[in-house]
């Protein structure tokens, strides 16, 4: 039996724009031909999965060709489901009764969660399933990887389950062979070489010297890359996709650092400063390369530590010295993105233009840099964020809702490099009805996946019409350097 739709009537029953349904349909995720008076055709058994996928019930239109008796059978046949033997379970995912056992199922935080229904996934049954020890079941679903690990459904529960933990449990106890996209290959590539992608040490810094050589013949004369500087304040970390993908996005900080007059360095070695084994679940991993960091801070004698690449690598790493190198925090600083630009504006190292960007703007809050920050450190940044945006754009509103109650973008932990692009956009979907009803044409974000997520995909499938830059990007394109009036 076939089932007719127009794609405007399937967005809207999806809750997407009907370029995501086109590009479902080139894709083959929702299998359908041409039909008919700009209709198209697709079997009634794969409309009821797609359906299934994405939690919904299946729409049955007075013209969409189907019989209503035959879908009837259908659902019965459909309902018919063996008896679960469970037997005896051992439960090893956790021992602290607050990752599951204190549970109500009163289904908050499924209904917080943008991507409860995708797939069956939902973090009610998640956490239901391990009191009852269905452990293998959890580990194979990708029920983990689809989630971002946003917090949301922390932050709404009444009883304070620890869903993340559970759900970064569950990828630690999946075969290293068996976990989905790059994210694993990316940690040992970083274990063996010092960066994720394996770039080897003579190109990366022959790179640095010629982006340094462009700068000083460009807006700043004099600039030098500076690596292994002793003494240096800052050290820098690098995320290792910009030297190989977009290395002209180095230049901002560097900008910045030069109109501040800023004592800074990068390293020669392990100046990876993303850290994938918080995605992966591999706490080895991630202490071991937060250890190189250790050990760069103390072999160059820096005073702050500076991870400028996103929300996660700033996570990781508190998160790592917290637990690992506690000491180290009383040798040095670990500072964030917001603490630095606000000390550049508050002592008048830096200065801006704000005529430049007259657009209207939308600052959308990291879950790494909020919810999980003040979950796992007792500090989130948020009028941060806001104050450095609004020192650039005079025409700054808010999405809704916002803060520690902000959807994700749909890109994190993992998720932008991972192989689930379908279930990331609808993801999405949440974060692209905010920036639409907030009708602003800049977005600013202070995380890359975040950045990606809106620039290269959500502003293409919902036709969002949008500007999208890194905060500090924001900050490089406003400054008035020495010397100028204002940076073109």
């Amino acid at each position: 039996m076939m089932y007719e739709f127009k794609v405007s009537e399937i967005a809207e029953e999806f809750g997407v724009h009907r370029n995501t349904i086109r590009n479902w349909i080139n894709a083959g995720t929702l299998v359908a031909q041409e039909g008919p008076g700009r209709k198209y055709l697709m079997k009634f058994e794969d409309y009821q999965m797609l359906c299934e996928k994405f939690g919904r019930e299946p729409l049955i239109r007075p013209d969409s060709n189907v019989d209503l008796r035959t879908v009837s059978t259908l659902e019965t046949e459909k309902k018919i489901v063996p008896v679960l033997e469970l037997g005896k379970k051992v439960k090893t995912l956790y021992d602290d009764s607050q990752w599951a056992d204190e549970c109500l199922t009163c289904g908050t935080c499924a209904s917080a969660c943008p991507i409860s229904g995708v797939d069956g996934l939902d973090p009610r049954k998640i956490v239901r399933m391990a009191i009852l020890g269905l452990e293998d079941d959890l580990i194979d679903s990708d029920w983990a990887w689809k989630c971002t690990m946003c917090a949301k459904c922390e932050d709404v529960c009444p009883a304070n389950i620890q869903i993340v933990n559970l759900m970064r449990r569950l990828r630690s106890r999946r075969d290293r062979d068996k976990v989905p996209g790059p994210i694993h290959r990316g940690v040992m590539t970083c274990l063996e070489r010092g960066n994720n992608i394996g770039i080897p040490k003579e190109d990366f810094l022959h790179l640095m010297e010629e982006l340094g050589d462009e700068l000083a013949e460009g807006c700043c004369p004099g600039f030098v890359t500076p690596v292994d500087i002793h003494g240096a304040r800052l050290m820098v970390t690098v995320n290792s996709r910009e030297p190989f993908a977009e290395p002209d996005d180095l230049k901002w900080w560097w900008k910045i650092f030069y109109a501040a007059g800023e004592s800074w360095t990068l390293t020669s070695e392990n100046w990876e400063g993303v850290n994938w084994g918080l995605f992966s679940g591999d706490d080895e991993a991630m202490r071991a390369v937060v250890g190189r960091i250790v050990d760069n801070m103390r072999r160059l004698n820096c005073e702050t530590l500076l991870l400028p690449e996103c929300g996660h690598a700033y996570y990781a790493t508190r998160f790592c010295l917290n637990r690992w190198y506690p000491e180290a925090l009383k040798e040095f600083k670990i500072c964030t993105v917001f603490d630095l630009l606000l000390e550049y504006l508050h002592t008048g190292r830096i200065r801006v233009d704000n005529t430049i960007h007259t657009k209207r703007t939308v600052f959308h809050d990291s879950c790494n840099y909020g919810r999980k920050s003040m979950r796992a450190f007792g500090q989130a940044y948020y009028e941060e964020g806001r104050e450095i945006t609004r020192a650039c754009c005079p025409d700054l509103v808010e999405m809704e809702p916002n803060r520690g109650s902000n959807y994700c973008c749909g890109a994190g932990s993992g998720a932008w490099a991972m192989p689930f692009a379908d279930e990331r956009v609808y993801y999405g979907r949440m974060k692209a009805r905010q920036v639409s009803e907030s009708e602003a044409k800049l977005v600013i974000a202070s995380c890359h996946n975040c950045r990606d997520q809106f620039k290269k995909s959500l502003n293409q499938e919902y036709n969002l019409g949008i500007e999208v830059k890194y905060m500090w990007e924001l900050v490089a394109d406003s400054l008035i350097l020495p010397g100028r009036r204002s940076l073109e």
